[in-house]
């Protein structure tokens, strides 16, 4: 028996790493070591961005490390000159020592921890890349984690608290993000990974930090988006400006990006009482130098299939990137149509793309009122 190995633990496999752990019927954070088996694809685009972005060489810090599979994939496939692990947790200390020998890691390239990881994050300072990646909100370690990047580095920040951010709490999101959210509209998660991106900005800029997002999305139960760091006030202001709100109409689907002084009220297509979210981001939120650079390496990482059909839904969608995107239950539901044409078909009218947010969506850099034309035109 492989020294670290338990009796009664599941062997898995995960990239070029490989863990022993009991897996529960249902994964809580109650686990004695957490592991989420769903999570790989949050695990292997956050190994893919930085090498992208960095190549070898990357120092990462994974201040919530829990089973430290991510921590070891990064040196084992990324060739990461050091991973700073910590887990306030001494058993998944323990059980990550484990893992160090029986994946044969040079235990010279790892610094371990057992602290509070925001106290931790304030100490540190010139990683190239921080994983924020807690059981909810990242809302307590921001501040934190903003500090401990350095100069050109990234911050990658999951969040699994999407029922808050996409509006089915809506005072909860108010009160923890600063931002209101709109369950109403059929793009929820945008708004909920826009108002995310707006936090972050904001708590970067406090600092005179520009944390720009460079690569965002959704799967499953969490939002993901990595943030390349600069410093200055200037350029931490420029991002500012990114900041606005979203408008939009629940009669026809009308909807725009708009600054604060710009507020539209009623519909300047149907006259209805608009809906708005926000403040949040209305920038863009894939970066497109570093969507070539990852066609470049996607080869070089053992991804699963998950996260290649993932990435190749966003490649696609980064072509065109509106706030906001179009589905055909939504077009269907408030223009009374029974037999909609099938997604293809929408695709080659509207000039548009599919959006991974959800399989019925499509994005178009067509104005609103054209898009109408040209359904009631396809409906004669």
């Amino acid at each position: 028996m492989e020294e670290g190995r338990s009796q009664v633990a599941d062997v898995i496999h995960e990239g070029r790493a490989k863990l022993y752990i009991e897996l529960p019927p249902i994964i809580s954070s109650r686990m004695p070591v957490f592991y989420n088996p769903h999570m790989v694809v949050n695990r292997d685009i956050s190994l893919l961005v930085v090498f992208a972005l960095m190549g070898e060489g990357a120092l990462i810090c994974d201040p919530m490390g829990a089973s430290g599979v991510r921590s070891i994939r990064f040196l084992l496939e990324a060739k990461a000159s050091k991973a700073i692990y910590n887990d306030i947790n001494p058993r998944a200390v323990e059980e990550f020592k484990n893992l160090i020998k029986i994946n044969g890691v040079d235990e010279s390239k790892v610094e371990i921890y057992s602290e509070d990881a925001s106290l931790l994050l304030r100490k540190l300072r010139h990683c190239d890349y921080v994983d924020i990646d807690p059981f909810g909100s990242p809302i307590p370690f921001l501040e934190s984690a903003v500090l401990s990047v350095k100069r050109g580095g990234l911050l990658g920040v999951s969040a699994t608290d999407t029922a808050v951010l996409s509006g089915t709490y809506p005072a909860t999101c108010i009160r923890r993000y600063g931002s209101k959210p709109l369950l109403e509209a059929e793009f929820y998660h945008e708004i909920g990974i826009r108002i995310l991106i707006k936090k972050v900005v904001e708590e970067g800029a406090k600092f005179d930090f520009a944390l720009m997002p460079v690569f965002g999305y959704s799967y499953r139960h969490h939002f993901k988006v990595f943030f390349k760091k600069d410093i200055g006030a200037k350029r931490a202001d420029k991002l500012m400006r990114d900041i606005g709100y979203i408008v939009y109409c629940s009669k026809c689907l009308y909807r725009s990006a708009v600054k604060c002084e710009d507020m539209e009220t009623l519909c300047p297509v149907c006259g209805n009482d608009l809906l708005y979210a926000g403040p949040l981001w209305i920038g863009k939120i894939w970066n497109e130098e570093l969507i070539m650079n990852i066609k470049k390496v996607v080869d070089k990482l053992p991804l699963s299939k998950e996260t290649l059909k993932l990435l190749n839904r966003i490649e696609q969608e980064a072509n065109k990137q509106t706030v906001g995107f179009y589905t055909l239950s939504a077009i269907g539901e408030k223009f009374k149509i029974e037999n909609l044409p099938s997604l293809e078909k929408f695709l080659s009218l509207m000039e548009g793309v599919r959006t991974h947010f959800t399989g019925e969506g499509f994005r178009t850099t067509l104005d609103h009122r054209e898009l109408l034309k040209r359904l009631h035109h396809s409906l004669r």
